[in-house]
């Protein structure tokens, strides 16, 4: 029986052909699937406190910024260190606010809803004069938008709107001639969670509502369309914009929206989904794209971990499966790596040993390369593009109702063979038992040697370092109806 690893699906039906029940450190590939890369030291200190954004941005001329976030100040990356960058007295940022960040031209804009409005062009960071303090900002159009304001003569709006003059982030005062406005998003209760722009459109979403603004000029300026149906979005991390359309987390599952109506994606996974996230801390998501792999990340809390992230699941936009694993973070963004060379290995790393364990053609070692990076619990900048640990894989439940069988091999169809790998042998003779590990097994020779009768049987693989696989062949003799 050749066994496909066709998705990681704990909702559907455990006899579906090809599903996984359960899995941990594993990602989708157009193939199968992959272990998942380990978090290694990208040579940077630690951050003082706890990271609560983190970005990086090109500019212009195609030079990049990297900026951290923390409640009290911001800093960039400056070689192997972290230079505080923040304006002269520091910020007041509570500790349920994060920095979101934007790119308009050559100026990087930082916004906490606490704290006036921030830019910084080549140097540190100063307020923005006349805009309003936002809990979101992003940039489409030739504007700065801002959502979920505050400011002098409107007062608190969460359900407010503004954007900046064309083409200039430093003018914020409502004027025609200008084309700087402001408004509110009223056909739907509660605060604007996110703003996400989307080709030359932006999107901005309330927990359970969506609404697509499109720019259409003086004297309006922009207009905004309901989109039909009570979907929203978390926050504004749960948003990912992968080029042609946002995939998201709602308030009920993960969808997809392309401009025109959004689509669910999480049949597979929803309820299970859910019924691990911590619904006290959602706001707490964060996100990543990466965009090399064709893989959306959400990193999030779990009931228990007292809303700290300490899992994620990944989404492949372009196979439309799930993957998943155990990773704690505070921030997750893409990184950009200068070109390591053998005269600066010295400032990274005193000793060959302490050199991380990554792949001479990873792009770790290439100059402006994209990696995918966290900071994790310990406020420490680390990217995911180490060896891989341990990761593993359950399938779904493989037999008939009448027929017992007995399971004698098991050899799976590596692209990318492990170091060492080891299957456990689960069994139960009716759907609703819970199946029972009967037995164990090392690799050896590409096969797994297994000797079991059951009606119903489920393979539990664990893996250590880099893998990738397409599918497992298993070998079954039948023994009779009883």
């Amino acid at each position: 029986m050749l066994v496909p690893l066709n998705n990681f699906a704990p909702d559907l039906d455990p006899t579906t052909p090809g599903i996984m029940v359960d899995c941990d450190n594993l990602l989708p590939t157009l193939k199968g699937y992959r272990a998942a890369p380990s978090p290694v030291s990208l040579g940077m200190p630690a951050l003082t406190a706890a990271c609560r954004g983190l970005i990086v941005v090109r500019k212009l001329d195609n030079t990049w910024r990297i900026f951290a976030g923390t409640g009290a100040a911001l800093y960039e990356a400056t070689g192997n260190t972290w230079t505080d960058r923040s304006k002269v007295g520091g910020y007041s940022n509570p500790a349920e606010s994060r920095w979101r960040f934007a790119q308009f031209g050559n100026v990087t804009l930082a916004a906490n809803r606490s704290d006036p409005m921030q830019q910084a062009l080549d140097a540190g960071f100063d307020d923005v004069p006349t805009a309003p303090t936002a809990a979101i900002i992003e940039t489409v159009a030739g504007f700065v938008m801002a959502f979920d304001t505050v400011d002098g003569t409107y007062g608190d709006r969460p359900d407010g709107w503004w954007c900046s003059a064309l083409r200039d982030q430093a003018n914020w005062t409502p004027a025609i001639a200008t084309q700087a406005a402001n408004g509110r998003l009223l056909d739907t209760p509660g605060p604007v969670r996110a703003g996400r722009r989307l080709g030359a459109d932006i999107v901005a979403y309330k927990e359970r509502s969506m609404y697509l603004g499109r720019y259409v000029g003086p004297p309006v300026i922009w207009t905004w369309t309901l989109i039909p149906g009570e979907i929203g979005a978390l926050s504004q991390e749960a948003v990912i914009d992968i080029g042609t359309a946002h995939v998201f987390l709602g308030a009920d599952d993960f969808y997809l929206f392309d401009g025109t109506r959004p689509t669910p994606i999480g049949a597979s996974l929803r309820e299970w989904f859910f019924a691990d996230l911590d619904p006290a801390y959602q706001y707490r998501v964060q996100s990543l794209h990466d965009r090399t792999n064709a893989l959306a990340y959400w990193f999030y809390p779990t009931v228990g971990s007292d809303g700290a992230l300490t899992k994620w699941v990944a989404y492949h936009y372009k196979a439309n499966k799930w993957g998943r694993g155990d990773l704690a973070i505070e921030a997750a963004s893409e990184y950009l790596n200068g070109a390591i060379t053998f005269d600066s290995l010295g400032d990274l790393f005193a000793t060959y040993d302490d050199i991380p364990p990554i792949a001479y053609d990873s792009p770790y070692w290439t100059e402006s390369s994209a990696l995918m990076s966290v900071v994790n619990s310990s406020h420490a900048l680390q990217s995911l593009e180490g060896t891989a640990g341990a990761a593993s894989l359950t399938t779904g439940d493989l037999g008939d109702d009448e027929v017992f069988t007995t399971l004698t091999r098991v050899r799976p169809r590596f692209i990318t063979a492990p170091a060492s790998a080891e299957l456990d042998h689960l069994v139960h003779d009716t759907l609703d038992a819970m199946p029972i590990q009967v037995e164990s097994s090392a690799l050896n020779s590409g096969k797994f040697d297994a000797l079991w009768s059951a009606r119903w049987h489920r393979l539990q693989i664990t893996t250590s370092g880099d893998m990738e696989i397409m599918a497992l062949a298993a070998q079954f003799q039948e023994d009779g109806s009883e």
